[in-house]
């Protein structure tokens, strides 16, 4: 399975002029000039519900009240749809129906990836000049974005293998040998 994702490094600075002068912000970099994600991180959003944008949803148990209820909210598929064969869409409704049973969260295994990166749930990035490693709360997860030449996966596991490159400030990351078995989401 291959999977082809881009981090966009979007960093805000909130900060009010002084004087009426403006300060450019200053991105941290490594050594080499390209930006530096080292530090903590945690997705703020509902991709972790859904990836695509979405609307407000009840829970599985309408017992329940709002327990389990889905929020509105924005995805981060371009377009706001997956272009879904009919056997893959079929699927896809499949496991939202059932998704107490079948979720990989549901039963505490790794995220896989793009998963892990938008859950709520605090991840850490160590960056060096050769490789960038990740480290997620949940299921004590863990990835290395290799930035040097491409591997190859030796075997196909919960979080592929990743190999790196920098175009401009916009790290991309190819993912392959991913086991098959994560979702991108809950729904």
């Amino acid at each position: 399975m291959r999977c082809r994702f881009v981090i966009l490094i979007i960093l805000a600075v909130f900060a009010i002029p002084a004087l009426g002068q403006t300060q450019t912000p200053r991105i941290p970099r490594m050594p080499d000039g390209k930006p530096n994600l080292t530090g903590l991180w945690q997705a703020l959003g509902t991709a972790n519900w859904d990836i695509r944008d979405h609307i407000a949803q009840p829970g599985p148990f309408i017992q329940l009240g709002a327990v389990g209820a889905m929020p509105g909210g924005q995805g981060i598929v371009e377009g706001g749809e997956i272009p879904y064969k009919p056997e893959a869409a079929a699927k896809q409704k499949e496991n939202f129906r059932d998704r107490l049973k079948l979720d990989p969260e549901v039963k505490c295994y790794m995220p896989g990836v793009p998963r892990g990166t938008y859950m709520p749930f605090p991840l850490q990035i160590i960056q060096s000049q050769k490789d960038i490693a990740i480290a997620y709360e949940y299921a004590t997860s863990n990835r290395v974005i290799n930035m040097g030449k491409p591997r190859e996966a030796q075997v196909d596991t919960w979080m592929g293998t990743s190999n790196g490159h920098w175009e401009g400030e916009t790290l991309v990351v190819d993912v392959t040998g991913l086991n098959g078995q994560s979702w991108f989401d809950r729904s």
